[in-house]
C-alpha cells in the first residue's frame, strides 16, 4: 500500500511532536516506530485488500445458527492471534503486553481506516477482556479472560432487547440462581455485534439480566458471563450451552461485521456466571461501554482520515475544467480539480476535521494512560477529565467523521456515489457510529446533565480556564502570526462558558425539557472548542519547526518555499489547517450558541 490513504505522517506528528507520549508512556520513539510499522504492515497485507470484498459479500447465517464471515476475515484474525495484537493493553500475567492505551488507539485508527468492520471483532473482545480483568473473580479471569486476551475467543456485549434499547432498565432477560455464581439464563438480545461467527471456538457473551425478585429498572440488573460452550473437565469448550443465533441484520454498512439476534435458554439449558455483586450489572457494563464509546468516536475519525486520503489522491489526478483564475472564459488547458477553490475548501474541511478528532481521541487515550499511573487526587482529576471527554469523543468524533466522509465523497462528484472508488463505503460504514454505544443524543444528555449539571460545571470551568490560560501564554510568548486565532479561541472559550451558565439556569429552574433541547448543539459547541484548542497547540509546534527550517513568514511565500519538499509542506499545512479550523469551523459556534439561548420551544409545542 505505497499509496495508502492512511495518514501515518500526521499520526506520528501527534504522538511524537504534539503529545510527546514518551513523557507519559516511557516508551522511546524507536520502540513506538517499530510498533507503528508492524501495525501498518499488518493492515496493509491483511485488512485493506479484503475491505471492499467483505462489504460486497457480508456475513451468512445458516439454519443451525452458525455464521460464515466474509472472505479473508478468518485469515486476518488468525494472523492477529499469531502476532499477539489482541493482548496489546492487557497485563503480562494474562498473556498481554501491557502497552499504553495511546498505542492501542493508534493501531485502532489503522485497523478502522483499512477495514472498519473487522475492528468490531477485535475491539469488542479487548473491551470485554479489560472488564473481566478488572471486575471478575480470579477463577473467572483465568477461565474466561485469558482466551479473550489472545483473541482465541470472541467477547460480546449484550444489553439491547426489542423493548429495552436506550431504556436498558426495561430489560426482561431473567436469571435464576442454580448455586454459587451459576444461574439459569433466559431471554433474547438484539443488535449483538459479533454474536456468532466461524473465526473462533467459543464466545463469551457478557449479558445483562435481572435475577428473580430483584427490583425493576437499571439498579435491579446484574451481569453474567454466558459462554456459547461450557467447559468440560479438561477445560475445553465442548458442552453446548443453549445459546443460539436466531438471525443476523442486513445493514446499511459495516457488512463484514455480523450483527445478531441471540436467544439464551430457549430450551431451558443456558447457564451463566455472575460477575461481581448482584444488582451491580449496569455499573460493571459501563466499563465496556465507556471504552467502546471512545473507540466508536475513533471509527468516525479514522474513516474520515481515510476518506481524506482517497479524496486528495483523486483531486490531484482528476482533470476537469479550466482554472477559475482565468475568469469566466473557457480555456483549452484543463486542470486537476485540486486547483478549484471549492474543491480545496472541501478537502481542507475534511483534513481539519479528521486531524482535530485524531488529536482529541489520542489525547484522551493518553489521559487514560496517565490515570492508570496516578494515585489519589491526581488520579481523581484525570478520571474526571476523561469522564467529561468520553461523550464528546463518541458523539463529536462520530458525527464529524460522518460529515467529513460525506464531504470527501462530494469531491469525487458522480464517481463518489459509485462503488469503484471506495468512498461511498466509508460513508455507509461511518453512519452507524452515531447510533450504537448510546446514540449521540444520549451522549449529549450525559454531557449536559451528568457531566456538567452534576458538578455545577466545575470540570467545564476548569477546561475553559485552561484554554484561556493557553491563549494568554501563547499570545505573550509566541503569538506572532497566530495572534488572531488565539484571540478567537479565547472569545469562544467565553462563549462556551456563557452557554453553560444559561443551560445551568434552565436546570436550576427544573426546565429539563428546555435544557435537553440545547444538549446536542452544546456538545458540538464544546467539541469544536476542545478541538480548536488542540489543533492550535499543533500549529505552535509546527511554527517552531518552520522557524528551525527557515520558513518565510507569509502563507503565500511559504507555499512557494515548501514546494514539493514533503516536510516543509507538512508543517506549513499544519499551520494553515489550524487557521482554517478556527476561522471556518470554530466560528460556527456563534450560531450554535444563539440556537441554544433562544426562547423558541417549537420542538416541544409543534404538532408532529
Amino acid at each position: 500500500m505505497a499509496d495508502s490513504p492512511l495518514q501515518m505522517r500526521d499520526l506520528r506528528f501527534v504522538l511524537f511532536e504534539h503529545l510527546q507520549i514518551e513523557e507519559t508512556t516511557g516508551l522511546d520513539q524507536d520502540t513506538t516506530e517499530a510498533f507503528l510499522e508492524a501495525g501498518f504492515n499488518y493492515v496493509s497485507e491483511f485488512l485493506a485488500p479484503m475491505n471492499a470484498k467483505g462489504d460486497q459479500v457480508g456475513c451468512t447465517r445458516h439454519e443451525d445458527g452458525s455464521v460464515t464471515t466474509a472472505p479473508g476475515y478468518k485469515r486476518a484474525l488468525t494472523q492477529w492471534q499469531e502476532d499477539g495484537w489482541g493482548g496489546m493493553t492487557h497485563p503480562e500475567e494474562f498473556g498481554g503486553q501491557e502497552l499504553p492505551q495511546v498505542l492501542a488507539s493508534s493501531m485502532d485508527e489503522m485497523i478502522i481506516g483499512s477495514c472498519c468492520a473487522f475492528h468490531n471483532y477485535t475491539g469488542l473482545t479487548r473491551a470485554c477482556a479489560n472488564m473481566l480483568l478488572r471486575r471478575a473473580s480470579q477463577a473467572q479471569k483465568e477461565t474466561w479472560a485469558k482466551p479473550l486476551v489472545n483473541a482465541q475467543w470472541q467477547g460480546t456485549m449484550c444489553l439491547t432487547e426489542s423493548g429495552a434499547g436506550s431504556d436498558v432498565g426495561a430489560s426482561v432477560t431473567k436469571a435464576t440462581l442454580i448455586e454459587g455464581d451459576r444461574y439459569k439464563i433466559e431471554g433474547e438480545k438484539i443488535f449483538i455485534t459479533s454474536g456468532d461467527h466461524d473465526m473462533v471456538d467459543n464466545f463469551v457473551h457478557i449479558v445483562l439480566a435481572r435475577v428473580d425478585g430483584d427490583r425493576p429498572g437499571v439498579k435491579g440488573l446484574s451481569i453474567f458471563i454466558v459462554p456459547k460452550f461450557r467447559l468440560d473437565e479438561s477445560g475445553q469448550p465442548t458442552i453446548k450451552n443453549d445459546v443460539f443465533c436466531a438471525g443476523i441484520e442486513e445493514k446499511m454498512g459495516i457488512h463484514g461485521s455480523v450483527t445478531t439476534t441471540m436467544k439464551y435458554g430457549e430450551k431451558g439449558g443456558c447457564e451463566g456466571y455472575l460477575i461481581g455483586e448482584q444488582g451491580h450489572g449496569i455499573r460493571i457494563m459501563f466499563d465496556i461501554m465507556n471504552e467502546e464509546r471512545i473507540v466508536v468516536g475513533q471509527q468516525g475519525q479514522a474513516l474520515a482520515a481515510t476518506a481524506y486520503g482517497l479524496a486528495l489522491k483523486y483531486a490531484k489526478e482528476r482533470i476537469q475544467g479550466s482554472s477559475i483564475k482565468a475568469g469566466k472564459s473557457i480555456t483549452k488547458e484543463k486542470v486537476a480539480i485540486i486547483e478549484h477553490p471549492d474543491v480545496r475548501r472541501m478537502l481542507l474541511t475534511v483534513k481539519a476535521q479528521s486531524e482535530a478528532c485524531r488529536a482529541l481521541l489520542l489525547k484522551t487515550s493518553l489521559l487514560i494512560d496517565a490515570e492508570n499511573q496516578a494515585e489519589g487526587e491526581a488520579r481523581q482529576a484525570l478520571s474526571s477529565r476523561i469522564g467529561f471527554l468520553t461523550p464528546i469523543c463518541k458523539a463529536y468524533g462520530s458525527e464529524v467523521g460522518f460529515q467529513a466522509c460525506s464531504t470527501a465523497m462530494q469531491v469525487f462528484g458522480g464517481y463518489g456515489y459509485c462503488s469503484e472508488y471506495g468512498v461511498e463505503q466509508l460513508v455507509r460504514d461511518a453512519r452507524i457510529a452515531a447510533v450504537y454505544e448510546g446514540t449521540n443524543g444520549i451522549q449529549a444528555i450525559d454531557l449536559l446533565f451528568r457531566k456538567v449539571g452534576a458538578d455545577q460545571g466545575a470540570e467545564l470551568t476548569k477546561l475553559v480556564t485552561e484554554i484561556g490560560a493557553f491563549c494568554q501564554t501563547q499570545a505573550g510568548e509566541a503569538g506572532g502570526s497566530l495572534a488572531d486565532e488565539l484571540k478567537i479561541l479565547g472569545e469562544h472559550a467565553g462563549i462556551v462558558g456563557s452557554v453553560a451558565k444559561h443551560l445551568g439556569g434552565r436546570l436550576a429552574e427544573s426546565d429539563y425539557e428546555g435544557a435537553a433541547l440545547g444538549a446536542t448543539p452544546f456538545l458540538t459547541l464544546v467539541g469544536n472548542l476542545v478541538s480548536a484548542h488542540l489543533i492550535l497547540e499543533q500549529a505552535f509546534v509546527a511554527e517552531a519547526k518552520l522557524a528551525e527550517l527557515g520558513a518565510p513568514a507569509s502563507a503565500e511565500e511559504r507555499q512557494t518555499w515548501a514546494g514539493d519538499e514533503s516536510e516543509r509542506a507538512f508543517y506549513t499545512s499544519k499551520v494553515e489547517t489550524a487557521r482554517f479550523f478556527v476561522h471556518q469551523l470554530l466560528t460556527e459556534n456563534h450560531w450554535r450558541a444563539a440556537q441554544i439561548k433562544t426562547s423558541d420551544r417549537s420542538p416541544l409545542t409543534a404538532a408532529l
